[in-house]
């Protein structure tokens, strides 16, 4: 039997399940009211969903009471700061979620650094989902937007160490056996 892969690209519910929880847990941390992403996380087990789905949600409202106490403990307003907490907490489709505005209205270098940002978050995406191909061409243009675009990011993330965990899902994913051996 294989094993259960929550899969958004393929299945409605698993999408379903995705952008409601993120968009309860952005709209928690703009009103900073956490019962907006426990309610809803709760509203989805409830029902009789097969395990695979259950153990999805619970992760993902474990990472979002992590996330939302580091950005509560460190008084994280501004987009990138928080962004790169999401990042580092694996909260990539959200991460994705809350740099998409701030992409549509920014001009010029700073744009492009944010597009970088979310490639990077939209290759960890991809690579979860073991579709592999997507991954490297996303993290592929990350990679080269966050180098060359870095300084419009300077001071909120730490584009060095984004950068290297690129560099290493990529070579995951062209050398998996490699990454077994290790």
């Amino acid at each position: 039997m294989k094993p259960f892969l929550f899969d958004p690209f393929n299945s409605r519910l698993a999408r379903d399940i995705r952008n409601s929880l993120s968009k309860s847990f952005l709209q928690a941390l703009a009103e900073k009211d956490i019962s907006l992403y426990q309610r809803c996380g709760a509203g989805y087990m409830q029902q009789k969903l097969e395990p695979g789905y259950a153990e999805y949600i619970e992760t993902r409202l474990a990472k979002y009471e992590n996330a939302y106490a580091i950005i509560e403990q460190k008084n994280l307003r501004e987009v990138l700061q928080q962004a790169l907490i999401f990042w580092d907490t694996g909260l990539y489709f959200e991460m994705h979620e809350l740099l998409e505005p701030a992409w549509k209205e920014a001009e010029g270098d700073r744009r492009k650094a944010l597009q970088g940002l979310i490639r990077a978050a939209g290759m960890k995406i991809h690579a979860q989902s073991n579709n592999m191909k997507a991954a490297l061409s996303m993290g592929a243009k990350a990679m080269a937007d966050l180098i060359k675009y870095s300084g419009e990011l300077r001071g909120y993330v730490g584009v060095e160490s984004i950068v290297a965990e690129i560099k290493h899902t990529l070579s995951t994913a062209q050398n998996p056996l490699r990454a077994d051996e290790a």
